[in-house]
């Protein structure tokens, strides 16, 4: 980790001089897990429009928030990835922070006929499937996009809607006793300075734990490669050659709107969780002396 914060500092040196000093090994880390969350979330998303393309799955919509719906529920049903809620707070935190940095001059610089959705609707629907999801445990998503409650719950619905559509149109696609086609993993050099997105995607296992995902639930009709590499610019894309590809750039990008943006909200939102936490603590201290009192406890 030293040797990755160390080269980190010296990159980010280089993108944002005047605040580098500032940063700590914690903000250094936090930056990297933010930009792994992306990752995962932005291959979930690619995976959605490869079993679209490869399975030959109907859409009724735009293609992209289909996608961007598969990735919500992957990450909200993995049961093997025990940061996957977390990856998917800080995605939709991603879309969200990035909307912020538009400047706009016209509206047509909006994009309304893009294949993709506005960036603050794609963190506001991916808010509302983790509420739909988990309410209780997604309640602080709901209050930092401050969703109300009926519309929190309405997100049930949804999340169940969404589910249920993409669980029938991928119930033909499980595995069967057949053998499945295999999923490639390829990491091709990256350009100076970006070795340390290739570490850092290699150590959280980000490819290889989505291949897995998909090998072990859907039945592939053809070999299949995911593929980290430079690109030009921070994207990442499905090819009908076959080819999910992330670009080690996105993952650069990804961590410095954390350092740029994100970090400076959490500090506050971290003392208003603590002092949250506090009453809470005081409320369960009351409680626990009240039902000694009582010779019980509220679950006993």
């Amino acid at each position: 980790m030293k040797t990755i914060t160390a080269a980190f500092i010296a990159t980010i040196s280089m993108a944002v001089p005047a605040a580098a000093q500032d940063f700590t090994e914690e903000d250094i880390a936090a930056a990297m897990r933010f930009s792994m969350s992306d990752a995962a979330y932005t291959m979930y998303h690619e995976i959605g429009h490869l079993l679209v393309n490869e399975l030959g799955i109907p859409v009724l919509g735009k293609e992209e928030d289909a996608a961007d719906a598969l990735a919500v529920l992957m990450l909200l049903n993995d049961d093997s990835d025990d940061q996957s809620y977390v990856r998917l707070v800080d995605a939709a935190d991603g879309w969200y922070f990035k909307a912020q940095q538009v400047e706009l001059s016209s509206m047509s610089q909006l994009g309304f006929v893009s294949a993709h959705s506005l960036g603050i609707q794609r963190a506001y629907a991916m808010a509302c499937l983790m509420l739909g999801k988990d309410q209780e445990y997604f309640g602080h998503v709901g209050d930092f996009y401050k969703i109300d409650q009926d519309t929190r719950d309405s997100c049930a619905y949804t999340y169940e809607q969404t589910n249920a559509a993409w669980t029938t149109l991928l119930a033909p696609h499980l595995v069967t006793d057949e053998p499945n086609a295999e999923i490639e993993i390829v990491y091709e050099e990256p350009g100076e300075g970006y070795e340390i997105y290739l570490r850092a995607l290699k150590d959280a296992r980000i490819l290889e734990h989505a291949a897995e995902l998909v090998t072990s639930t859907y039945l592939l009709p053809r070999p299949i490669v995911f593929r980290a590499e430079m690109c030009d610019e921070p994207n990442a894309f499905y090819s009908h050659s076959g080819e999910v590809i992330y670009c080690y750039e996105l993952a650069e990008d990804m961590a410095h709107l954390y350092l740029t943006d994100v970090i400076y909200y959490y500090p506050s939102n971290e003392e208003e969780v603590e002092e949250e936490k506090t009453v809470e603590d005081e409320e369960y201290v009351e409680e626990e002396e009240a039902d000694a009192e009582r010779g019980g406890t509220s679950a006993g």
